[in-house]
């Protein structure tokens, strides 16, 4: 009876030992080397402008994860690319931890829209609603469009462009009619300047006005169309005046 009560407690004992071996083992292996990286901090490299695949290499090198956000447009960082990160780049944090991305979508793009045979009122409107900005505007005669329409544009109808760009205008001053050359208009005062656009039959368009400090007040300093451009009677000039 003695004898068994002691081989149980050697086996006990044995398996004791063994048990704590191996707790040992498993301790010194796994639980502890995890327990530490838990308390790991790493610095978060920089992401912006890398690719997906790119981006989370990065990361898994550093321990770290990525995670993908809805992206966004940009004017600085090609489609497709990291343009924002969440935490910043060199900043530290403990590994294990997910960096938010949020790549980018490109420049994005508008429409622009179709002004021919419209009034130069609704192409403003209209180049306002498709976010682009109005350009130049310019007038030639036409046979088959009415006066004070729009004859033709640039850029084309539906093609695609940055927000902002300009839209030129080209409109329909009437039927062709006997040219001459636009006359010189510049260094004249605005009174000058109006009677003799009234002498040669032509009509301003509007007048703007711009700082010079090489001319006096109220002097023409360029003018559209431009000195010796072909113009008929009624074409409406541009006046751009000196203001001090």
């Amino acid at each position: 009876m003695v004898k068994r009560f002691l081989r149980e407690a050697a086996l006990f004992a044995g398996c004791a030992v063994l048990t704590g071996v191996v707790g040992l083992i498993l301790l010194d292996r796994f639980i502890m080397p995890r327990l530490v990286r838990a308390g790991q901090r790493v610095e978060v490299p920089d992401i912006v402008n890398l690719t997906p695949e790119d981006a989370g290499r990065a990361l898994s090198q550093r321990g770290l994860r990525l995670k993908l956000q809805p992206a966004r447009w940009d004017t600085s960082i090609a489609e497709g690319r990291m343009v924002q990160q969440n935490p910043l780049a060199h900043s530290h944090v403990k590994i294990n931890r997910t960096v938010y991305a949020v790549p980018s979508r490109g420049v994005r793009l508008y429409e622009v829209p179709d002004l021919r045979e419209k009034s130069l009122r609704q192409a403003q409107l209209w180049i306002a609603q498709a976010g682009l900005a109005m350009g130049d505007t310019l007038e030639d005669a036409s046979e088959t469009v009415e006066e004070g329409l729009i004859i033709s544009q640039d850029p084309r109808p539906g093609q695609q462009v940055q927000i902002g760009t300009p839209i030129a205008v080209t409109i329909s001053n009437g039927p062709p009619g006997e040219m001459f050359p636009m006359p010189d208009l510049v260094g004249k005062t605005l009174e000058n300047a109006r009677v003799a656009l009234e002498e040669a039959g032509l009509l301003v368009r509007d007048i703007r006005y711009e700082f010079s400090t090489q001319h006096l007040l109220n002097v023409v300093i360029r003018h559209v169309p431009v000195t010796g451009e072909d113009v008929k009677q009624g074409t409406r000039v541009r006046l751009v005046v000196s203001k001090l």
